[in-house]
């Protein structure tokens, strides 16, 4: 049990440990729990370029050319779903290459690695951005079955899509046999 003198130094303690305070900071720790981005809440993950995603949206928008709220939601699921898909093919791709360069590494050269690792030496040259996604969806995934969950997430991600794009599909023909009424 924690005595009197703990207790006060814990509660001064949390007095001066508020969180980040300027925007930039705030921002920063929003993306704290971000490994991946499968599961993102947000368009847009670090890794991936604003303007590719706006080209993106803007070409559904063009091609689709929703006329109701309704179908401007259903329009904006699909390009999200659709985002989202050509994500986890990216994800996969570095997967099975940090895969690939583990499985090509002999057993102790990989141990060596991973004693380095551990040291974090700073003179050592830094990963690339791919090879560190993809470390990081293996180490995520602890290495059994990565590919499976990985194509269980994008089987996940297509179902969404391709029952949207029915939906869409289902009230363009709707919208065709019942013209309205003037």
């Amino acid at each position: 049990m924690a005595t009197q003198a703990q207790i006060t130094a814990n509660r001064q303690n949390a007095q001066r440990s508020t969180g980040p305070r300027t925007h930039q900071g705030k921002l920063a720790t929003s993306q704290n729990a971000i490994k991946h981005g499968l599961s993102a809440e947000k368009n847009i993950i670090e890794s991936e370029n604003q303007a590719d995603f706006d080209l993106h949206r803007a070409q559904f928008l063009d091609e689709l050319a929703p006329s109701t709220p309704m179908e401007l939601m259903l329009v904006d699921r699909v390009i999200n779903l659709s985002w989202q898909l050509k994500r986890a093919s990216n994800i996969q791709n570095h997967a099975i290459d940090a895969l690939s360069a583990q499985k090509t590494q002999s057993p102790i050269s990989r141990l060596a690695q991973s004693i380095l690792s551990q040291t974090s030496d700073p003179d050592s040259p830094p990963a690339t951005e791919g090879s560190t996604l993809g470390q990081t969806i293996v180490k995520d995934f602890e290495q059994t079955r990565v590919l499976e969950r990985l194509l269980m997430y994008e089987r996940r991600i297509e179902h969404s899509l391709y029952k949207t794009i029915m939906e869409i599909q289902r009230l363009n023909m709707i919208k065709k046999l019942d013209p309205p009424a003037a």
